[in-house]
């Protein structure tokens, strides 16, 4: 069954809903070490006497591989969504680039203005800006338009990681024109990936530099073909399917197994494992009742939130603390601190999607009709 036949049939992607929520705690873990920042200098984290290490090692370790799994993800859901539409049902550009303006632009703005405003509090207080030192006016502008990680900018600024979005905007229009013209068949995007991989080898070889997109366009177009191979991998017989699981968890084994032994680094071992996670998740998440398929998508909705507001709401929380002279340092180490912070920022993110991201969403698409 064709991509779009599979959709209009009602399946939806459950479980990559689950699989964009704990990318995003492992985000969130990563960047918990912000908490160990005064002005724009860290104090090495005691990684062993984090909180929940035990549990958390592995996104204190490598929770910022998490955006590329984000891109993975994206990669999966747009031709999932979208890969027919443009390709033979005629979705215009205008309306492609309202549909993702709609959904990214309002929250960044947000998020940007908050921490323009944030970043001066503390530099009045501390004669320094808090972890991202870029918050001059250029990089303002470059923010403003979405363009804080195009290739201009001299490293991350204001709400610093809002930078794989902004990356992730150039692949949309990279994904658009390719599917308006050479279609969304597995071998188009098999070329895509040939196309932005050999761009990412050419600047490290000329200008000893990545540019940002084409790490997120490499593993953009892993999830297109994850895609097109889990729509294959859903024609087969159902023992055949159970067996294709089977090495869809080897592969994460494996890859874990590797990186834990130092043999590969996780930017090696992902290429492989992250599509394999997105197969294997998909695959077996697969809940009956409406309400455990509606907490999943609800889980889903926060990760957009939660990974835009946590800086702020860090950046903030810094002023509150400094402003009642609490000593941070004790506090990163407990564990109560640790899940405050995360269920704090779930909480603001549950707000924002409601009142905030998406009313101005479904404003903003009604207005462009």
């Amino acid at each position: 069954m064709h991509l779009i036949q599979r959709r209009a049939a009602g399946e939806r992607l459950i479980g990559l809903e689950l699989l964009r929520f704990l990318a995003a705690i492992g985000v969130l873990v990563w960047h918990y070490q912000h908490f160990l920042f005064a002005g724009a200098v860290q104090t090495a984290p005691d990684w062993k006497n984090m909180p929940l290490y035990w549990l958390l090692a592995p996104f204190y370790t490598y929770g910022y591989a998490g955006v590329e799994l984000f891109w993975c993800l994206s990669g999966f859901i747009f031709t999932w969504k979208y890969g027919a539409a443009i390709g033979r049902a005629g979705l215009s550009f205008g309306r492609f680039a309202l549909l993702r303006f709609s959904r990214l632009y309002p929250l960044h703005l947000a998020t940007l203005l908050a921490v323009a405003a944030l970043q001066w509090m503390y530099c009045v207080r501390y004669g320094q800006t808090f972890v991202y030192v870029l918050n001059d006016i250029p990089h303002f502008v470059m923010n403003v338009f979405f363009a804080n990680y195009w290739g201009f900018q001299s490293g991350e600024s204001f709400n610093g990681p809002s930078w794989s979005v902004s990356a992730e905007v150039l692949i949309y229009v990279v994904f658009f024109w390719i599917t308006r013209c050479a279609g969304a068949g597995w071998r188009v995007d098999l070329l895509a990936l040939a196309g932005v991989s050999l761009a990412a080898w050419l600047s490290k070889a000329l200008f000893g530099f990545k540019l940002s997109f084409t790490g997120a366009g490499t593993f953009f177009y892993l999830g297109a073909l994850t895609c097109h191979l889990h729509a294959w991998v859903a024609t087969l017989r159902q023992p055949l399917q159970r067996r294709i699981g089977w090495a869809y968890a080897a592969t994460i084994a494996v890859g874990a197994a590797l990186i834990a032994t130092h043999v590969l680094k996780i930017a090696g071992a992902s290429l492989p494992m992250f599509p394999a996670a997105v197969l294997l998740v998909q695959m077996m998440v697969r809940p009956d009742g409406e309400r455990a398929k509606a907490w999943l998508m609800g889980l889903g909705n926060l990760t957009y939130a939660s990974y835009m507001v946590h800086f702020p709401m860090q950046l903030a929380a810094m002023l509150i603390l400094g402003a009642f002279a609490v000593p941070v340092q004790p506090l990163v180490y407990s564990g109560w601190f640790l899940l405050a912070y995360l269920s704090c920022v779930f909480a603001v993110a549950f707000c924002v999607f409601r009142w905030i991201e998406r009313p101005a969403q479904d404003w903003l698409r009604r207005f462009g009709r």
